[in-house]
């Protein structure tokens, strides 16, 4: 008879705790895709909510804290709100990520993150973050040289830098191949799995036509 119960009670937990999973990973693909699919009439801090509370009941799933970290990221660089305590909650967030996942998705956030915190004054900073923005995507592209979105960032940077610092369109031409390309070829085995930047080359190619 106690064998049975502690089997009934053992299978009862063992179903909430798989229903509590099901529950998370419908809510991550639900706010993953409202990031997706995201523009500037969404309202990134009830989305930033959402990856906050997915983090509080599971801090083993690194795009959690991923997410979190490009939605500050994303906020900052849209000023929505004070930006420098934006930028730091980026870099908080990716360095939650970068503790149980290091990989060219992490670096890229990172190197937005950077980029986020740069922009807040990219007269007097630029010289402070250049470095740490470019050896991030640097990072990226060696863990995966096919990551679009590697080179995507990257052009972003160089096409609004001034001409006389290699700026502009005519320097991110290649980049823009490259990144075309790669978006091209990859391949995205699940929902939550990164895949952002599509529209954002679309974006810049109308930016830098060629």
């Amino acid at each position: 008879m106690r064998s049975y119960l502690f089997i009934l009670f053992f299978s009862i937990c063992l179903l909430k705790v798989q229903a509590q999973v099901n529950s998370t990973k419908k809510t991550l693909e639900t706010a993953v895709m409202q990031f997706n699919q995201g523009n500037k009439n969404l309202n990134y801090q009830e989305l930033y909510v959402q990856f906050e509370k997915l983090y509080a009941v599971n801090k083993t799933n690194w795009l959690i804290p991923y997410y979190a970290g490009m939605t500050r990221s994303i906020m900052c660089l849209l000023k929505m709100g004070d930006r420098d305590a934006l930028a730091n909650d980026a870099l908080l967030w990716v360095g939650r990520a970068k503790s149980i996942m290091t990989n060219e998705e992490v670096y890229c956030a990172e190197s937005l993150a950077y980029t986020a915190k740069m922009s807040v004054n990219p007269v007097l900073r630029w010289l402070t973050y250049e470095g740490k923005i470019k050896k991030a995507l640097s990072f990226a592209k060696k863990l995966n040289p096919n990551n679009p979105r590697a080179y995507l960032l990257e052009a972003n940077i160089q096409q609004k830098l001034p001409f006389i610092f290699g700026g502009g369109c005519k320097s991110v031409k290649p980049l823009i191949q490259k990144a075309e390309l790669c978006f091209n070829i990859q391949t995205i085995s699940n929902s939550v799995e990164p895949s952002w930047g599509k529209q954002s080359l679309i974006d810049l190619k109308k930016t830098c036509p060629f």
